[in-house]
C-alpha cells in the first residue's frame, strides 16, 4: 500500500506522529543502550538532542509539504534513519550490535509505504553500511552476508505486496471514481427525465383539459340549441296568441332540460370518489329506474328477469342509479323506438366469493366496431357514433363498489355485464 493511499485513511499529522514517536523513543533507548552498556562518550548525549530536533523538522515539514515531493522526501528520510542505525551499531559493536535489527524496521516501513524499488534501495544501502562496519573491524565473511541476504529478503516480499495492493488501490480508485460519474450522470438523467416527466404531464393536461372543454361543448350545444329554438317558437306563438300546441312545447323543453341535468350529474360523478353505502334492495330499485324511464320514453318496453333469492345489496343507491341510468340510455340512444331493453340477474360464485350478475342489453342496439374496444374511454367516436362521458361514469362508479362491468356486442345485440360482490 502507498503512502497516498495510507493518507486516505489515516490522515497525515496523525500518521507521522505515529513515525515521529517511534523515532523519539527508538533514539530515547538507542541513548541509554549506549550510555549504560557501551563505553561511549558525552557525545551520545548532543547526538540524542540533535536528533530529537530533526525528527520534529522531519514531522513539521511532512505535514506541509506538496504531495507530489512526499516520496521523495520520506525517502531521505528513512536514509537519514539509515545513518542513525549505523552510528550507533559502530558504536556498539558493528555489525554484531542489536541496533541491526533496525535496518529490519526501516526497510518494512519503507516498501510499506514507498513501494518495491524503494525498499531494495534502502536494503542496498544498508548492505554498503554494513561492508563498511564490516571493513573498519576485523569480521568473518560468511557472517556478512548472513547480515545483508536477510535485508533483500525482508525489502522483497513487503514490496511486492505493497505494489499489488497499490495497483488493486487504484483500479478500485478509479473504479470508484467511474461509478460516482455514473451516478452523477444518472443523476442527471433523473432529474431531465423528471423534468421532462412533469413537462409531459402538463401537456397532457392541458390537452384533456382542452379535448374535454371542446367535446362538452358538443354535448350541451345540442339540448341548449334545442331549448333556444323552442323558446324562440313558443314566444312567437304567444305573440300570435296561438297557445293551442304550447303544452307540447313545455314538454321538449322539459326533455332537454332533463338531458342537460344527465350530462352535468355526470360530470359531478368524475370528480365525486365519496361513497355512502347501504343495504338496498335492488329489485325494487329497478323497478324504480324502469318506471322512471316509462315516464320519460314511450313505447319503451323491459323483459326484467331478477333474482329473487338476493333482493339487498351493499350499494351507493345514488351513484349506482346515475350508472344503471346511462347504461339504458346508451342503449336506447341510438334507436328512437327500442323495442325490449332486457334486464336479469343472477348469483354466481368465483374463487369462493359470491358474485351478483346483472345482464342489461337491447337485441337491436349494435356498438360499432370502431369504438367498442375503448367504448368506456371519455368521448370515444368511431364512424358517425360517438360516446359521451357516460359509459366512462358507469365504469368508475362500479369499480367504486368493488365490481366490474364489460360490454359484448354483435349482429345479436349489445349486453352489458355487471359484476358486484355479494357482502
Amino acid at each position: 500500500m502507498r503512502i497516498e493511499y495510507i493518507d486516505r485513511m489515516i490522515p497525515p499529522v496523525y500518521l507521522n506522529f505515529i513515525i515521529l514517536f517511534i523515532r523519539i523513543i527508538s533514539t530515547v533507548a538507542a541513548v541509554f543502550w549506549c550510555m549504560y552498556n557501551a563505553k561511549s562518550n558525552d557525545l551520545i548525549y548532543y547526538i540524542f538532542l540533535g536528533l530529537i530536533y530533526i525528527y520534529i523538522l522531519f514531522y513539521i515539514i511532512r505535514i506541509t509539504i506538496d504531495s507530489k515531493y512526499c516520496h521523495l522526501f520520506c525517502f531521505f528520510t528513512f536514509f537519514v534513519d539509515q545513518f542513525v542505525i549505523t552510528y550507533f551499531m559502530y558504536n556498539t559493536g558493528g555489525i554484531y550490535s542489536v541496533f541491526y535489527s533496525g535496518y529490519f524496521v526501516i526497510i518494512s516501513i519503507a516498501s510499506i509505504l514507498l513501494g518495491l524499488y524503494y525498499g531494495l534501495f534502502l536494503a542496498l544501502a544498508s548492505s554498503v553500511f554494513i561492508l563498511y562496519l564490516g571493513i573498519s573491524v576485523s569480521f568473518n565473511t560468511l557472517d556478512l552476508v548472513y547480515k545483508i541476504i536477510p535485508l533483500f529478503i525482508i525489502a522483497l516480499p513487503s514490496g511486492v505486496i505493497s505494489e499489488y495492493v497499490a495497483y488493486y488501490s487504484i483500479i478500485r480508485e478509479n473504479l470508484k471514481n467511474e461509478l460516482e460519474e455514473k451516478n452523477l450522470q444518472l443523476t442527471k438523467y433523473i432529474k431531465e427525465i423528471d423534468s421532462l416527466q412533469k413537462q409531459l404531464i402538463e401537456q397532457e393536461k392541458r390537452k384533456i383539459l382542452e379535448t374535454f372543454t371542446e367535446d362538452m361543448s358538443h354535448v350541451l350545444k345540442n339540448p341548449l340549441m334545442s331549448i333556444g329554438g323552442i323558446a324562440d317558437i313558443l314566444d312567437r306563438k304567444i305573440k300570435e296568441g296561438k297557445i293551442e300546441d304550447i303544452d307540447k312545447y313545455i314538454e321538449k323543453i322539459k326533455n332537454e332540460s332533463k338531458k342537460l341535468n344527465v350530462v352535468l350529474n355526470n360530470v359531478l360523478q368524475i370528480s365525486d370518489g365519496k361513497m355512502v353505502f347501504e343495504d338496498i334492495n335492488i329489485i325494487a330499485l329497478f323497478n324504480e329506474i324502469i318506471d322512471d324511464f316509462k315516464k320519460r320514453i314511450r313505447n319503451l318496453n323491459f323483459s326484467v328477469n331478477m333474482d329473487e333469492h338476493v333482493k339487498f345489496v351493499k350499494l351507493d343507491k345514488k351513484k349506482f342509479t346515475v350508472a344503471i341510468n346511462n347504461v339504458i340510455d346508451s342503449l336506447i340512444e341510438a334507436r328512437k323506438e327500442p323495442t325490449i331493453i332486457y334486464i336479469q340477474s343472477y348469483e354466481k360464485t368465483i374463487s369462493n366469493k359470491k358474485i351478483l350478475i346483472i345482464e342489461i342489453s337491447n337485441r337491436q342496439h349494435v356498438i360499432p366496431q370502431a369504438i367498442l374496444n375503448n367504448i368506456f374511454e371519455p368521448f370515444v367516436s368511431g364512424g358517425s357514433t360517438k360516446k359521451g362521458i357516460a359509459l366512462p361514469v358507469v365504469k368508475n362508479i362500479i369499480n367504486l363498489h368493488g365490481g366490474t362491468v364489460d360490454v359484448e356486442s354483435d349482429e345479436n345485440g349489445t349486453i352489458f355485464k355487471i359484476s358486484l360482490p355479494i357482502l
